[in-house]
C-alpha cells in the first residue's frame, strides 16, 4: 500500500490530525510570544520606567539630566511603543530646558533688564557704544564691563536675601546701579523701584516669565509619563 493509498484511506483522521498539529504549534507560538513581550515589558519597567520615576523625587540638575539621558538609552527602550517613546522624547527635551536653572542667576537677569528699562524710561541709550567693521556700522552695543553689573547684583542676592531683607536690598541694588549709570552713562542717580517693587521687579520679569513656562512644560511631561500605562 502506498503513502496515498494509506492517506486517502484514513482520510477524516489523517486531516484531523494535522489540522490538531497546526493548531497547537500555533497556540505554542502565540504564548511564547505573549511570554516573549512580557518579558520585555517587564525589563522595560525595570530598566527605564521605575528609574526614571525614581528620578523625579530629586531635584533638577545637569547630572541628573545626564542620569536620565543614560538611562533612556537602555537597550529595553526597543519595547516602548510610539506614544511611550514620545513622551519620553518630550521629557528629555523639557528636562534639558531647566537642569542648568539657577535661581540667583535669574533674578540677576531680570534685575538687570529692569535696569535697561529703568535707562530708556529716562531717555537714556543702554546701548551707546558704536560698534563699526572696516569702517561700516555693524550695531549698537552696551559699554565696555557693564556685564560686570550682573555680577554685582548676584554678589548682593546672596550676601542680601531680599525675602528677608528687602528693602535694604533694594538700597544696595539702587546704589549699584547709580554707580554703573555715573560710570557709563554719565547719567545722574535715578530712582529704582518706586514704580515696581524689588519683589514684583523678580516675579513679574519677561525672564522670569519664561522660566515659569519651561517648568510647567516639564511638569506637564511628566504628569504624561506617570499616566502612561506603563508606568502604573
Amino acid at each position: 500500500m502506498t503513502f496515498q493509498q494509506w492517506f486517502d484511506n484514513n482520510w477524516y483522521s489523517n486531516c484531523f490530525t494535522i489540522i490538531t498539529v497546526i493548531v497547537s504549534g500555533i497556540i505554542s507560538l502565540v504564548i511564547s510570544a505573549a511570554y516573549y513581550h512580557k518579558g520585555n515589558r517587564n525589563n522595560l519597567k525595570m530598566n527605564i520606567i521605575h528609574p526614571i520615576i525614581r528620578l523625579f523625587e530629586e531635584g533638577y540638575s545637569q547630572q541628573n539630566y545626564k542620569n536620565l539621558c543614560e538611562i533612556s538609552k537602555d537597550y529595553t527602550s526597543r519595547y516602548m511603543n510610539r506614544n511611550e517613546m514620545s513622551c519620553l522624547n518630550q521629557l528629555l527635551d523639557a528636562y534639558k530646558e531647566v537642569c542648568r536653572y539657577n535661581d540667583v542667576s535669574v533674578n540677576a537677569d531680570s534685575l538687570f533688564s529692569y535696569f535697561e528699562y529703568k535707562l530708556k524710561k529716562n531717555n537714556i541709550n543702554p546701548k551707546p557704544v558704536r560698534v563699526e567693521y572696516e569702517g561700516e556700522y555693524v550695531y549698537d552695543d552696551y559699554p565696555p564691563d557693564i556685564f560686570f553689573l550682573s555680577e554685582g547684583l548676584e554678589k548682593i542676592l546672596k550676601e542680601t536675601p531680599f525675602e528677608l531683607e528687602n528693602a535694604e536690598c533694594e538700597e544696595k541694588i539702587s546704589t549699584l546701579y547709580n554707580w554703573y549709570c555715573k560710570e557709563y552713562y554719565a547719567a545722574e542717580p535715578l530712582k529704582y523701584f518706586d514704580d515696581y517693587s524689588l519683589d514684583e521687579v523678580l516675579k513679574k520679569s519677561n525672564i522670569r516669565v519664561k522660566w515659569n513656562e519651561k517648568f510647567d512644560a516639564v511638569q506637564k511631561a511628566k504628569k504624561e509619563f506617570l499616566n502612561l500605562r506603563i508606568a502604573k
